[in-house]
């Protein structure tokens, strides 16, 4: 075959504009197709010094054989390179990494801060110009034909290929039937690599983080989950504006049977862009079967991965997707309706219930911003609560009960929770206050009801009142609460008094928890994480570290500033205890957020996200002043509204209010130490000389050389003035200038510094 005729062939096959939604296809038959994928004979070539860049990773083809799959809806989308028959066969994927953290979790992961493997096999799917630029590169020296290699390595690659394709499935289904540009397709590579094994090399144009490099790992319970080795935006991308919500006017009937089995029907409005296609792209619990689903009334298909499936985090298996005959005109809103089933709800031991996948048991789009309608019927001995305002009184008719609440405005979330409850209502400030238990809380629910009322005036009194007139405080099982929009899940260890607890619970850390900080901090999400939330899982770590401190100036106007020091240096000691050898602190920056918790699991990420994140905002206050900080956060409420906020934007707010003469105006430095980077430094402060010519040093250790930043230092004069000086620190000694040779100085007090005074 001549060189010109594959490049008209190639071309015509990977050009994504053109009619991927031909109604003839269905999405039935793409999945089938993707089911069964196989190498193709006629398309196998034996190639040399080929090169794929995506955002800043290069991916080498130095010498073997690359083969096409067979098309896939009349489309190549993957390919496989292998080194089979070929002498001195060789791949390599090379990235050297720009960020600091960036590095540093490739080294965690792979022993080194840039990646640079070679490899004897790769697997490609792609939904982009990657035909193009092979073929561009293929024409520019003779085609050598290799059809024999594909004989040789069929029946092994081909089972390969297909289980590969199970994990890429949903993405590349959407990529057939979508309307995306080639420019924003993706590109996915499985890397046999030599030394690191099976790796998994992801680029996606459209999303906030394009490029992912890690793999999907099982833990020893049996779970598997995406570990990330590296993500992060190309240098030369352009800044991301992430889509408006497309889902509006939400309604949900369901129907939960004595088995616990649901049966709902949801309806909603959704507006298409540009990119949709024949496609509805939405996420919803990968326990909960689709049965039907209509778009203005008209049947649509729809697909989901199986019950089970392994699916890296890149795609969770949460993803599922609407099939229109036509494609959806960008602009135009139309009526979608999905009836579903299964369940996410189960009875636990002790005659509670659970609900599980509290934020994906109704299809959701992303982002996901809407007024919501929910109708939920139910066996009559159980109660039930639900986000919004209730619509009408509940009803009782035989064996069922209906409960109809509605949101007053757009939420991002909405949840329910079951039960067989005890129920107490109060009233105060504003605010009709429930709160629900099961028959393993202590009488009067360990006055939880009392304390939702005392802290939810607090909270309003300092920020803004909420837009919402209903707070339902009610238990779930397990050692962990959540916050949604007038709905609270709360640790039923919360609800026991403390004597009464397990005796592993039994201790001043978990009464600390239990009793002093969840409940606060649950009810700050009201504001931090439903009101304003994080714009992507960089950000995260502001929602959890608010409610975090939140609950500690709480705590401290109630018990007075001696109780929110020993919370935090209980969090400090946290921070430095050690595991697998190195401090719990140093896994990973805040904004690696979710990373930390798929990489090292659930310590590690609460440590450093939520107990990190609060001294890293108690160190914020200390630099703005207790005023401003809480002028700040105001100025935050009021702007985000509704809305997500980046790393960036909070630090941009922050800035806003620092008094003048701060070393740092931008807090460039302070986000780049505390926020993107690790190390707790050890400090002490030494003195040199007689009065006249005394030189205060302060001497840093426990950290690395790239380590910097500000210390305010607390100086004295012989009269008794105090006044603070701010110095720049390092690694090593650090000399203090400008100061009188009357002064003395002092380090700044634990609830002032993240430090850890060096003896």
């Amino acid at each position: 075959m001549k060189p010109a005729v594959v490049l008209l062939c190639v071309a015509a096959l990977c050009c994504s504009a053109a009619s991927p939604s031909a109604p003839s296809v269905t999405a039935a038959d793409l999945q089938h197709q993707l089911g069964s994928l196989s190498l193709d004979p006629d398309g196998s070539y034996r190639v040399r010094d080929l090169r794929l860049t995506r955002g800043d990773v290069s991916i080498f083809f130095n010498e073997g054989i690359l083969i096409l799959a067979r098309p896939v809806g009349g489309r190549r989308i993957a390919a496989v390179f292998t080194t089979v028959d070929t002498e001195g066969g060789d791949g390599e994927v090379l990235l050297l990494s720009a960020q600091p953290s960036e590095r540093a979790s490739l080294a965690a992961a792979t022993g080194g801060p840039n990646l640079d493997e070679h490899f004897k096999l790769a697997i490609l799917f792609f939904a982009d110009d990657t035909l193009d630029e092979i073929n561009t590169q293929l024409a520019k020296a003779p085609l050598r034909p290799a059809p024999e290699a594909e004989s040789k390595v069929a029946e092994q690659i081909n089972s390969v290929l297909q289980h590969q394709s199970d994990t890429v499935n949903m993405a590349m289904l959407q990529a057939l039937l979508d309307a995306h540009e080639p420019a924003e397709g993706r590109f996915f590579a499985t890397v046999v690599g030599s030394e690191l094994g099976i790796f998994n090399v992801i680029c996606d144009p459209g999303a906030a983080e394009p490029v992912t490099i890690g793999r999907t790992e099982i833990d020893k319970d049996g779970q598997a989950s995406f570990r990330i080795w590296t993500g992060y935006r190309p240098r030369r991308a352009p800044l991301y504006v992430p889509p408006p919500p497309a889902i509006q006017d939400y309604h949900l009937d369901a129907t939960i049977g004595p088995d616990l089995k649901m049966e709902t029907t949801a309806h909603f409005l959704y507006r298409a862009n540009t990119r949709n296609g024949r496609t509805i792209p939405l996420s919803l619990s990968s326990r909960l079967r689709v049965e039907s689903a209509s778009v203005n009334g008209a049947p649509a298909e729809f697909a989901q991965p199986p019950v089970g499936a392994l699916s890296p985090r890149f795609e969770s298996d949460a993803a599922m997707l609407l099939v229109t005959p036509e494609a959806l005109r960008a602009g135009d809103t139309y009526q979608v309706q999905i009836r579903y089933s299964g369940s996410v709800i189960r009875r636990v031991s002790n005659g509670s219930f659970f609900v599980g996948d509290r934020a994906i048991w109704y299809p959701r789009g992303n982002p996901m911003l809407t007024n919501f309608d929910l109708v939920f019927h139910y066996p009559a001995e159980f109660q039930l609560v639900s986000t919004g305002e209730p619509v009408e009184e509940e009803k009782a008719a035989g064996h069922v009960r209906t409960t109809h609440r509605r949101t007053e405005i757009p939420e991002q979330f909405a949840g329910f929770n079951l039960g067989e409850y005890t129920h107490l209502q109060l009233d105060a400030g504003g605010y009709h206050i429930n709160c629900y238990a099961d028959n393993s809380a202590s009488t009067g629910m360990n006055g939880i009801p009392a304390q939702s009322a005392e802290i939810l005036s607090y909270y309003a009194r300092r920020w803004l009142p909420l837009p919402i007139h209903s707070l339902s405080v009610t238990p779930i099982p397990g050692y962990f609460g959540q916050g949604f929009p007038g709905l609270i899940y709360l640790s039923n260890v919360a609800y026991v008094k403390e004597q009464d607890r397990p005796a592993e619970l039994r201790n001043a850390g978990s009464n600390i928890f239990f009793s002093d900080l969840l409940l606060p901090h649950e009810i700050a999400h009201q504001w931090w994480g439903n009101m304003v939330t994080a714009a992507d899982y960089r950000s995260w770590w502001i929602m959890e570290a608010m409610a975090n401190d939140s609950a500690l100036q709480f705590i401290v106007e109630r018990e007075g500033a001696n109780m929110g020091a020993e919370i935090l240096r209980r969090f400090r000691e946290r921070l430095l205890q050690t595991q697998d050898g190195k401090p719990v602190e140093s896994f990973g920056p805040l904004d690696f957020g979710q990373r930390l918790l798929d990489n090292n699991g659930e310590f590690v990420w609460h440590v450093v996200v939520y107990e990190k994140g609060a001294w890293v905002l108690q160190m914020l206050r200390e630099r703005l002043g207790a005023a401003q900080f809480r002028a700040m956060q105001q100025y935050v409420l009021e702007h985000y509204n509704g809305h997500g906020i980046t790393n960036d934007e909070f630090r941009e707010a922050a800035k806003r209010f620092l008094p003048a003469g701060d070393p740092d105006p931008t807090l460039k430095k302070f986000f780049e130490t505390w926020i993107y980077g690790t190390g707790i430094p050890k400090l002490r402060l030494a003195h040199a000389g007689k009065s006249r010519t005394k030189q205060w040093t302060v001497l840093v250790s426990g950290v690395d050389d790239e380590f910097t930043a500000d210390l305010p230092l607390r100086c004295k004069s012989a009269d008794g003035r105090e006044r603070r000086q701010w110095i720049p620190i390092v690694s090593g000694e650090n000399p203090v200038t400008h100061v009188a040779a009357t002064e003395t100085c002092e380090l700044p007090a634990t609830t002032e510094f993240l430090s850890q005074p060096e003896k």
